[in-house]
């Protein structure tokens, strides 16, 4: 069990304490469930100031008290293993340890090689006294096998056959997260070579790009402790040098020592650091799972055609979607030099200036295009039924797909107007559903309308659908009719845009017929998201400075690259399996 914390009341006002247990469900995903509500943290605390902390330290010594029993059990049991006698022993229980890393352990010797590259990188640029490659191995196979915090797994280890990290303390467990952090995009590159000689492959085609983010069980967010990232000074004083080289800054930006001085080109230099959101990571922001309470950080991944990860970017929790893609491409270019490449992403990332970077990197792209978007003319071109392609399924027309060549995707700006392939597409299963939704909302929106609720105008969700006599937040009066149909109208209707890469040889990379096949392609990307939420304990995380953040994360993506190659590996041989199967 593990003490933890959630928001509640008006507005979330209050915090509770609750106490909580992990489990797993028979499909082998990690559940969390509440053993007990305990109270408002501000009564619980009335008594006793440190409360909390107090509870939380209670809960840990009582883990390590059951984990050195646990382990002094498993001990006896071995040592009487050891003096086996067939006439004492007779019926005695025999010590039960998991061996299961084993079949893991193969994987990542004998195919990936990285037992070589953490021996490497201990020998050759750390200080380590412990065996690098022992504990980060057994910490990503317990991802696979049974995920939990760092403590636990060190607390979890006799259960092991053959004692993989015997004798290796706690704290080596945490500076392997330091190693981690400092040579991830060394581990990345070389995973990634390993990785291209077990698929064949020197040259991704097709790169799928998302974002998601993820949760901390605490209440307050980096800034509010005052916790900047360990690399932020570094980053920093790396940005004010840039600054100066291009005259950003002048010598006048500085005093005796070094020092920034008040200035107008200071200030706009600050203001641009900010903007970039570098300086502290567990920050609250638009969650995907609806956890607003909680800090948060973003998680940029980068995955190949099978779905194995090529690479990953970490941002603040609040850092914008748009802005940070230019990064991650741009860091990938420089790290895999890549170009010539396809890259696959959600329509949340398609903006002008998005698609404009991608072609100036030598990149192609395929993203989807709200089609509530589309000016006057193409709506009316999506509307006429001439000019569509069906598509056959059983000999039955289950969706038709029509190209509208040298469409201009349109900017803020001029110079960012964008000429590429519109797909406009129709698909009688996505009608059906868009409809359904549509009349859940309608409903929920009449009710809310009994209830008196008041909400602001918005363009997307319940909310767009309701009718409002002010601008502002106002109470519902009813269904706004015409935003409804005009969203009927477009039930079942998609868009993608696509555009090859520059430099490419290939006039058509990308058949229209496969255009919006490949882009359903990108539920992968999505699925591997599910996968380190649900199996591979990726969040909550259990450990707060922004170098064991970004180390537990490099873990679960390593694990995640070796159940899909696994994965791989079986359909290959005629043995489909999904990854919950595996992990089972």
């Amino acid at each position: 069990m593990y003490v933890s914390t959630c928001k509640g009341g008006a507005n979330g006002q209050y915090t509770y304490v609750r106490l909580m247990e992990s489990y797993r469900d028979e499909n082998g995903k990690v559940k969390h469930k509440v053993v007990q509500n305990l109270g408002r943290l501000d009564i619980l605390s009335q008594s006793d100031p440190n409360y909390l902390e107090n509870l939380k330290k209670k809960y840990q010594e009582d883990y390590a008290e059951k984990s050195r029993l646990q382990s002094l059990n498993r001990l006896a049991q071995v040592q009487s293993l050891l003096s086996f006698d067939n006439n004492s022993s007779a019926g005695a229980p025999l010590p039960l340890l998991q061996y299961g890393h084993y079949l893991l352990k193969k994987i990542w010797d004998d195919h990936l090689h990285l037992n070589r590259k953490f021996k490497d990188i201990q020998h050759r640029q750390t200080k380590a006294k412990f065996d690098l490659n022992a504990v980060v191995s057994y910490l990503c196979f317990l991802k696979i096998l049974d995920p939990h915090s760092v403590f636990y797994s060190f607390g979890d280890q006799d259960g092991f056959l053959g004692a993989p990290v015997q004798g290796i303390g706690l704290d080596s467990y945490y500076d392997s997260y330091d190693y981690l952090f400092e040579h991830k995009d060394s581990i990345m590159r070389f995973f990634n070579r390993s990785i291209n000689n077990q698929l064949g492959k020197t040259k991704a085609t097709l790169i799928f790009y998302d974002v998601t983010n993820v949760y901390f069980e605490t209440a307050l967010t980096d800034l509010e402790c005052g916790r900047q990232q360990m690399d932020f000074q570094d980053r920093l004083q790396e940005e004010v040098q840039l600054a100066y080289e291009n005259g950003e800054l002048d010598a006048a930006c500085f005093d005796k020592e070094g020092r920034l001085v008040p200035s107008q080109k200071t200030d706009d230099f600050i203001k641009k650091i900010q903007a970039q959101k570098i300086e502290y990571l567990r920050m609250r922001g638009p969650s995907k799972e609806h956890r607003f309470d909680l800090p948060l950080t973003s998680i940029a991944l980068v995955i190949n055609e099978e779905g194995i990860p090529i690479d990953f970017y970490v941002y603040a929790g609040n850092a914008s979607e748009f802005k940070t893609m230019a990064a991650s491409i741009e860091s990938l270019k420089q790290k895999y030099n890549v170009k010539e490449s396809i890259v696959v992403a959600d329509r949340g990332l398609n903006s002008a200036a998005n698609l404009k970077m991608l072609q100036s990197n030598d990149l192609g792209f395929l993203m989807a295009q709200k089609v509530s978007n589309l000016d006057q003319k193409t709506t009316k071109a999506m509307f006429d039924p001439e000019g569509y392609i069906p598509i056959i399924k059983q000999g039955e027309q289950v969706a038709r797909f029509k190209v509208v060549k040298d469409w201009t995707k349109k900017g803020k700006r001029k110079a960012e107007d964008t000429k590429c392939t519109l797909v406009l597409t129709f698909d009688k299963k996505r009608q059906k559903r868009d409809l359904a939704v549509l009349e859940v909302w309608k409903q929920l929106v009449l009710k809310k309308q009994a209830q008196g609720v008041k909400v602001k105008p918005k363009s997307s969700g319940w909310a767009s659908i309701a009718k409002t006599s002010e601008k502002t937040e106002a109470r519902i009066e009813g269904i706004d009719e015409e935003t409804f149909e005009a969203k009927r109208r477009l039930a079942g209707y998609a868009a993608l845009v696509y555009k090859n890469a520059p430099n490419c040889q290939e006039t058509n990379a990308v058949p229209n017929g496969r255009l919006a096949a490949t882009y359903h392609e990108l539920n992968q990307i999505e699925s591997c998201f599910r996968i380190m939420k649900s199996h591979l304990g990726l969040r909550p995380m259990y450990v707060r400075n922004s170098n064991h953040i970004k180390g537990h994360i490099l873990i679960c993506v390593i694990a995640l690259g070796i159940l899909k190659l696994l994965q791989w590996k079986l359909n290959k041989s005629g043995t489909p399996l999904t990854i919950p199967e595996i992990i089972r």
